[in-house]
């Protein structure tokens, strides 16, 4: 009969989370408030998946190790942007309201007794 192997299940879903956890992050680059500590949680569980790996015998790094690799990358992306230098941008500048609108040349209408009677 066959003895059953040690259930490898914790370690797979704490790299399935950080995985996920980075693949989120990376989606959400626009809104770098929730991707860093949405990556930073990923790296975390990544962190932790991999070094539970290897204390266990026979468990797979993968997961772990590509969560922590996407995680490392979504967050950062997420920190360069949100740490991006925002002073390059030209600024408009708009008149100020109390100035009066500017003169335009006007055509006058077409005469009453014009030659379409």
């Amino acid at each position: 009969m066959r003895t059953a192997a040690a259930p490898q299940s914790p370690l797979l879903a704490l790299g399935m989370a950080s995985l996920v956890l980075g693949v989120i992050a990376l989606v959400l680059f626009f809104l770098p408030i929730l991707g860093i500590p949405i990556s930073a949680c990923g790296l975390l569980f990544g962190v932790v998946g991999f070094v539970a790996a290897l204390c266990a015998r026979g468990a797979s790094l993968r997961w772990s190790l590509g969560g922590m690799v996407l995680s490392c990358l979504a967050l950062g992306i997420n920190i360069a942007l949100a740490y991006a230098p925002k002073d390059d941008l030209v600024e408009r500048i708009a008149p100020p309201s109390g100035q009066p609108a500017l003169e335009r040349p006007s055509v006058s209408p077409p005469a009453a007794n014009g030659w379409l009677e």
